[in-house]
């Protein structure tokens, strides 16, 4: 715990590193409730569930569909101007969904500042290793993660609050506002172009708008590999029951609206303790069982939440899943931005991004058909059964690199790591 504490106290001596972080956090919070005061003007406005899940899909549309140029941009591009640049595009949409008139600008809006966030998220994620140092790298990604799990539920009581007293509009201008830190701590960075310098025509000539370049750099490590794309179908089994959680525990269980946001608070306190805890684990090795082992208790915990008897079986089960989900959002990144090369970073960073948010739109499909056809509780049991077979598949192949371990003291693994 010691070392924990000293290692969090060595990222905040890191000015940059402070005021990143504190940034962020701000702006985590006004997105957190612009996306509820959106939710709630839907609501409030008479549209119904198509509105919300085209809304959502817009948010995480350019994500997908940028993963590809966005990661080399990353890479090849003078970090402070692209995210200068791409923070100005994320704060004009934020300011088109003040003004927005109707649903249509409402989803023009939140592609522009989805357009802009696709584009700065991998250079944050690429540059900050190299501001703190690459022995803080993974307590960095810990502390963001769990400042960032704090965040959310703050913005969402905060855009409550707000829409309630002052209305949507200025919930949403909260949100256009908080982008001036993040626009600030981007001015303030002091990081140069990862790589050889080349002309800019030879940097747009190597950009492209397909995710070939990090597929093919993270195919070099079999390990990595194979636990990022155990995650990604992961997703869609996790956050498929989204859509039929609030029948589940609204109707299920009988749980009153207080009750309702308890349980999810439940799950919120998880993972900040999972996002934190995560730092305390720093060899490889030691983070690739953590992996597997969030990846188990996840889908383990699911079924327990579709078998609950009672409210508090299902909100033990929420704190057990955010949990693990903690553990393991703070590890893959940790492991990517520790084990990839700095000229790579980016395109794997927006590769994993973007698959993600692939998984997250087919889930509200996915999440719905299973709710109609076979009920919330039984939605919960197929999908935590999905995502065991999944954590099962992902051990067994991760352990044919495991045997192949040559070094004595087992910090290290004899697999390539694209270093």
């Amino acid at each position: 715990m010691k070392q924990l504490l000293h290692e969090y106290a060595g990222v905040l001596a890191v000015r940059q590193a402070r005021l990143v972080l504190g940034a962020s956090v701000v702006s985590m919070v006004g997105d957190a409730t612009a996306l509820v005061a959106l939710l709630l003007k839907l609501h409030e406005e008479g549209h119904g569930p198509l509105a919300v899940m085209a809304l959502l899909i817009c948010f995480a549309l350019p994500i997908v569909a940028t993963m590809g140029l966005a990661g080399s941009v990353a890479d090849s591009h003078d970090p402070r101007r692209v995210l200068v640049l791409a923070l100005a595009v994320q704060a004009a949409g934020a300011i088109g969904l003040v003004v927005a008139p109707s649903v249509v600008w409402v989803c023009a809006a939140a592609v522009v500042m989805q357009t802009g966030f696709a584009f700065a998220n991998p250079v944050w994620s690429a540059v900050m290793p190299r501001v703190v140092g690459e022995d803080l790298s993974g307590t960095y990604v810990s502390l963001a993660q769990g400042m960032r799990a704090v965040a959310s539920p703050i913005g969402a009581a905060v855009a409550g609050v707000v829409v309630e007293h002052w209305g949507s509009r200025t919930a949403l201008a909260v949100n256009a506002a908080s982008f001036v830190g993040l626009i600030g701590a981007a001015l303030a960075l002091r990081v140069g172009r990862v790589g050889a310098p080349v002309g800019e025509r030879e940097r747009w000539r190597r950009s492209s708008l397909l995710p070939r370049d990090g597929v093919t750099v993270l195919r070099r490590d079999p390990v990595l590999a194979t636990l990022v794309f155990a995650i990604v179908p992961l997703i869609l089994t996790i956050e498929a029951v989204n859509a039929v959680e609030v029948f589940l525990v609204r109707g299920d269980l009988g749980a009153t609206p207080r009750q309702y946001g308890m349980a999810e608070a439940c799950a919120g306190v998880g993972a900040v303790l999972g996002s934190f805890a995560a730092a305390a684990i720093r060899s490889r090795p030691a983070r690739i069982r953590g992996l597997l082992l969030g990846i188990a208790v996840v889908p383990l915990a699911q079924i327990v939440q579709g078998l609950a008897p009672t409210l508090g079986a299902y909100a033990g089960a929420a704190f057990v899943v955010g949990l693990a989900l903690g553990i393991v959002n703070a590890l893959i990144f940790a492991l990517l931005l520790r084990e990839i090369g700095e000229v790579d970073r980016g395109k794997v960073i927006t590769l994993v991004s973007g698959l993600s948010r692939s998984a997250t739109i087919g889930a509200l499909t996915l999440g719905g058909v299973l709710g109609t056809l076979v009920g919330a509780r039984t939605a919960y049991v197929i999908c935590g059964s999905a995502g065991l077979l999944i954590a099962a598949a992902a051990a067994l192949r991760v352990q044919r690199p495991v045997h192949r371990s040559v070094d004595s003291d087992s910090t290290q693994w004899s697999v390539p790591t694209g270093r």
